[in-house]
């Protein structure tokens, strides 16, 4: 069985990066290091690595907001050409999401034979399986970010809580609903977001959100008014999954059971919305 994936969002800032670069590659190679220091003339380096074999590798480091394109990634392979180490892999990692735009023409790039080494861009969803595959790296990675969650990043993550909850599944009155596995498998994802961090498309099971799981939030007020809404979920998931079977024969039972559902969730969607008042987010609106 394969192993959940927790997600992280990206370090804030590019020293953050820079640190888990270098405890990834050092997983990686047979050595790997910060190259030269801020002001520093490092032909687009900043960590230096070999390989057990003795191949030779330059990572440059994007922790940025702006785009990573073609010509980004051919400056910086040009700068690396002047490095002190004739290369034999020059790696970009990046914060960016995984491009396949990019990585074709890296891939054209590369059989064109235009530079003296092989060119690669890790992206931040490289970077997510890496650290799920380290629990060394995994468990320094949440020290660090439990040290520097602050209010915005509260306010992010309350913002994704925002975006699961307003849906059908949680917003209709009970007795609209026209599909009550649908229910149950919204419930369901809402708990997978609190648990792993990310939130499915329930057609394509593609991940729309991803955030901080419940687990990784710093002790304090946020993460128990958080783990309350998760436990106030988990009990609504626990009774439908009790009525589910009597749902699709009595329709009347249905009914009956509709006044619970619509009480429980509303008082789940008060408390997010006080939590969402507080931050001056909108609220969830609902219709029962």
């Amino acid at each position: 069985m394969s192993q959940l994936k927790i997600y992280l969002p990206p370090p804030s800032n590019w020293q953050d990066f820079q640190d888990l670069v270098v405890q990834i590659a050092s997983m990686h190679y047979e050595s790997a290091q910060d190259y030269g220091r801020q002001g520093q003339r490092q032909n687009g380096v900043d960590i230096y690595a070999e390989t057990w074999d003795k191949k030779k590798i330059g990572i440059q480091c994007k922790e940025t907001k702006s785009e990573l394109n073609d010509k980004v990634v051919e400056k910086d392979a040009e700068d690396a050409k002047g490095f002190s180490q004739k290369l034999d892999l020059f790696i970009i990692a990046t914060t960016h999401r995984r491009d396949a735009r990019l990585q074709d023409w890296v891939i054209r790039l590369n059989n064109g034979g235009k530079f003296p080494f092989t060119i690669r861009v890790d992206f931040w969803d490289d970077f997510q399986n890496y650290i799920n595959q380290s629990a060394m790296v995994l468990n320094s990675c949440y020290e660090n970010y439990i040290t520097a969650f602050q209010q915005t990043d509260e306010k992010h993550h309350l913002e994704c809580i925002q975006t699961a909850f307003d849906r059908p599944a949680f917003k209709d009155d009970f007795l609209h609903e026209r599909n009550y596995d649908n229910f149950g498998e919204a419930l369901a994802e809402t708990m997978r977001l609190f648990s792993i961090g990310v939130l499915r498309d329930r057609s394509s099971s593609v991940g729309i959100i991803q955030t901080v799981p419940l687990r990784a939030l710093p002790t304090g007020k946020y993460k128990a008014s958080i783990k309350k809404i998760n436990d106030m979920v988990e009990k609504l998931y626990r009774d439908y999954i009790a009525d589910a079977r009597r749902f699709t024969s009595d329709y009347r039972y249905a009914q009956e059971r509709a006044g619970h559902y619509n009480i429980e969730r509303r008082k789940v969607l008060d408390l997010l919305n006080k939590m969402l008042s507080a931050t001056s987010l909108p609220p969830v609106d609902f219709r029962y």
